[in-house]
């Protein structure tokens, strides 16, 4: 198990996982179900969809097994999936320098993934500071499951 901290500007409201080798073209994965989940899918890459289009707090878990997770602590979350067959993962905001982008390793495979996100309701104006916080939970798993565990509702 590990757990890797990370403070990154979420330009455009999302941030990225990215298999080191990846070329996927994500110029297209925001479809309406992708912006419904807060999470877009490609082969090699995920987007992960924030709240706030500022630096945001993220946390990235990579477990053996999947997780037991109480979602009554969290005010979204998604299922997802993703493959990282280099064993490396970049973690960067859409408009970052891809070369300059934090890289963690991980065992090469096929991962499903939980996308959460908490402390929505203490953003009151996008650029003021807020105790939001994203995270992402990986397990190695081959499915495929693309779906909403629970939706915030922005009031």
């Amino acid at each position: 198990m590990s757990i890797h901290q990370f403070d990154i500007f979420a330009d455009y409201f999302q941030l990225y996982l990215m298999d080191d080798g990846a070329d996927d073209d994500t110029s297209e994965i925001w479809t309406d179900k992708a912006l419904d989940l807060k999470l877009a899918v490609a082969k090699n890459t995920v987007a992960v969809g924030t709240y706030r289009n500022v630096d945001v707090n993220f946390e990235l878990e990579v477990l053996e097994s999947e997780p037991q997770v109480d979602l009554n602590e969290w005010d979204h979350a998604s299922l997802g999936f993703v493959s990282f067959p280099s064993g490396r993962c970049a973690v960067y905001g859409c408009t970052d320098y891809l070369p300059d982008a934090k890289r963690i390793g991980l065992p090469k495979g096929n991962y499903a993934l939980l996308s959460l996100a908490k402390g929505l309701d203490s953003i009151t104006v996008e650029w003021e500071p807020a105790d939001d916080l994203y995270k992402v939970i990986l397990w190695p798993s081959d499915s495929n499951d693309w779906k909403s565990l629970k939706r915030y509702e922005i009031t």
